[in-house]
């Protein structure tokens, strides 16, 4: 209802049962690659839509010294043992990587994963400066952030369109090659609720992803998109943590046993069902649960 952007077209649209697709993220925060890849074979093996890797270097909660999966290199792996399901990640940060290194990595991941690719991007935030200092990379706030993220986004945006030669104020490219080739490049989304980042996703990418927002503030979202957006085609998408169990109480009794769960869709099946419908009767058109 109401004003919102227009939807995105895929390959199989026609063919989906539901307005909004379908996906959740992988068990990476383990030393254990066949439960990695056991899980991903399980979600196509249920017909969900899609699976999704996080972006860290450290898992993000249990301890810095647990065990983690790269997200790359864990997504080329996903691209290997899986046939149908949309692979991607949610969401790749900015500064883990020069934007020229990341576009090929994307092209190669979609060589092999034809058409099923979608590359999650976002700015990270307070929360991944300890992260980032830790290791050496850069770490950027406020305005700077936000244009990076531009840049990183526009460089990916060209890529998947022929050579590049770019200059921002954050990132140079001259003369980067295309290739390897692909039939369909990935597809981009642009993560964040800032009206910088909402205007970001609107001007130059696939999609925007909001994490964790409720359906009210995620409807505000769609209409800061829809405004950024203008004629272009983007597709609104919502990730979130649920929890869910036999009953509410079950699940509440979950939730709160581990932390906060305030943005947490949180229920029995019904319960978490209708909160679903929720989000996409706010526009939401991917729904990848955690």
């Amino acid at each position: 209802k109401g004003k919102g952007p227009r939807l995105s077209t895929s390959a199989t649209e026609g063919e989906h049962p539901t307005p909004a697709r379908i996906g959740v993220t992988l068990p990476q925060f383990t030393g254990d690659g066949d439960a990695f890849t056991a899980a991903a074979r399980r979600a196509e093996a249920s017909g969900l839509d899609s699976v999704w890797v996080f972006d860290h270097l450290w898992p993000l909660t249990g301890g810095k010294q647990r065990p983690v999966l790269e997200g790359w290199t864990a997504l080329a792996w996903l691209a290997a043992v899986t046939d149908r399901i949309g692979i991607g990640t949610l969401v790749t940060r900015s500064t883990m990587r020069h934007p020229a290194v990341l576009a090929k990595m994307a092209a190669t991941v979609a060589s092999v994963a034809r058409g099923r690719v979608t590359v999650g991007i976002g700015s990270g935030d307070s929360r991944s400066r300890a992260e980032n200092d830790a290791f050496g990379l850069p770490y950027l706030g406020g305005a700077e952030r936000v244009a990076q993220l531009e840049d990183t986004v526009a460089v990916l945006r060209q890529h998947g369109r022929g050579a590049v030669s770019y200059r921002g104020p954050y990132v140079s490219v001259r003369g980067l090659p295309a290739g390897p080739r692909v039939a369909r490049a990935p597809a981009l989304w642009v993560a964040g609720r800032s009206p910088a980042a909402i205007r970001v996703a609107g001007r130059l990418a696939d999609g925007w992803n909001s994490w964790g927002s409720t359906p009210e503030v995620f409807a505000e979202g769609v209409e800061r998109l829809a405004d950024a957006a203008g004629d272009r085609i983007v597709e609104p998408t919502w990730g979130g943590i649920v929890v869910l169990a036999g009953t509410d109480a079950e699940a509440r009794a979950l939730a709160t046993a581990r932390r906060s769960a305030e943005d947490f869709v949180v229920g029995g099946p019904e319960t978490v069902a209708e909160r679903l419908c929720e989000l996409v009767e706010a526009g939401a058109r991917h729904l990848v649960l955690t």
